[in-house]
């Protein structure tokens, strides 16, 4: 019961994250253009309390005590994305700015590893023995677009390794393994990891 439900919320906040960001995709660059034009004045104070109490991010993680920002662009546009990380970089998160409010591109926690694309930030995490997920998210002009998420588990007892369970989805739509392998595909090669200058929160 404990699985299936942490499966249901995984899944529905994931599917309701993949609607938003399809719907705010053509939002104004506002936010993510005042980050570039006047990073002095940007204020990490104001995001903080949703970045550290983000409900994507509960599994596994518990609080979060954000020490670190940075402004550092991953698409490409010459716009601004804010990454933060705690004292000890065991957790690490990058977000577009949407009206003011941050949304999620990918985090770290000590169990995902993060690599890079030029529009993209793919995931992939191994959570216990048997269990793992992996992801993908599209940022195009600083915000959320194309994304998918996908979740294997395994029979570790059997001789063969036996696939128990398997699930895949693509903008919060149900799709095949092949057809996120081919959404990785499109991604192109992965791109050298961007070095934020990191900055000291107050």
């Amino acid at each position: 019961m404990k699985k299936v439900f942490l499966f249901a919320f995984l899944l529905a906040a994931f599917t309701l994250s993949c609607q938003q960001k399809q719907t705010q995709g053509q939002a104004a660059d506002a936010d993510t253009q005042a980050l570039t034009d006047d990073a002095a004045s940007f204020d990490i104070d104001d995001y903080l309390e949703e970045m550290s109490d983000n409900p994507e991010l509960r599994y596994g993680i518990g609080d979060i005590d954000l020490k670190e920002y940075a402004l550092c662009d991953i698409d490409g546009d010459g716009q601004d994305e804010v990454w933060v990380r705690d004292e000890d970089s065991h957790y690490l998160a990058i977000y577009v700015l949407n009206d003011g409010r941050p949304e999620l591109v990918a985090y770290s926690d000590g169990c995902t590893d993060l690599e890079f694309y030029k529009h993209a930030v793919a995931y992939s995490a191994y959570y216990s023995p048997g269990r793992s997920w992996r992801g993908a998210q599209v940022v195009k002009k600083s915000r959320l677009s194309d994304c998918y998420w996908g979740e294997q588990e395994w029979d570790i007892f059997s001789d063969d390794q036996e696939l128990t369970f398997e699930s895949y989805y693509i903008n919060g739509e149900q799709a095949t393994e092949a057809e996120c392998n081919q959404f990785v595909e499109k991604l192109g090669e992965p791109v050298k990891a961007p070095q934020p200058e990191w900055r000291e929160i107050d």
